[in-house]
């Protein structure tokens, strides 16, 4: 798929599709909710509007959704921690292994961003999450990191990562140049077929 120029419109036409079938979340096998929409890295500007789109639609249908963009996510923490301010007024005068020692504490995964996570879309309650923002937090925030903890989030609505890469059912391969841990548990919407 990497270094092709895909019909976005086309993709995520068929995505619509896909999460209005009736038999979309079934059959699972006691498995997550939990999906994952590979998007050529090269066309990551136009997901926005894309996903803003699909929202829409799929809201004109009954169906809420809501989505965390992971970088604005992580932002809004440092901002609020007054992290962001100190980091960005000081950068030159840090080491740069005290700013990544910093992220890390202020951002970590499990104990900081999966409950904020959580409690997004237990406030919205909607029928489907999508995550974006994957490659903007890249390297401090894993794609795998959130996608091994997501078991401790709402099993109330499918969630949806797009991400900008490729993933053939073990492995995310980010911006298809940087491999990840290998990751099975969430299925590649591609290979959902609509009924």
């Amino acid at each position: 798929m990497l270094n092709q120029t895909l019909d976005m419109d086309a993709l995520f036409e068929g995505v619509y599709k896909k999460l209005l079938s009736p038999s979309f979340g079934k059959n699972l096998g006691g498995e997550l909710p939990l999906y994952i929409q590979p998007i050529p890295p090269e066309q990551q500007s136009e997901l926005d509007d894309q996903i803003k789109r699909l929202s829409n639609r799929l809201k004109k249908k009954g169906h809420e959704t809501i989505t965390i963009n992971l970088y604005d996510l992580c932002m809004t923490i440092l901002s609020e921690e007054g992290v962001l301010d100190a980091i960005l007024e000081n950068e030159a005068n840090i080491p740069f292994e005290d700013i990544i020692a910093t992220l890390d504490s202020v951002l970590d995964i499990k104990s900081v961003l999966i409950p904020r996570i959580k409690d997004i879309i237990i406030d919205s309650d909607p029928a489907f999450a999508f995550i974006t923002g994957v490659g903007s937090v890249y390297p401090f925030i894993r794609s795998h990191g959130i996608l091994n903890n997501i078991d401790e989030l709402s099993n109330s609505c499918n969630l949806i990562m797009f991400f900008p890469g490729d993933y053939n059912n073990l492995q995310l391969n980010l911006f298809g140049k940087i491999s990840d841990e290998n990751y099975y548990r969430g299925h590649n919407l591609n290979d959902i077929k609509e009924i």
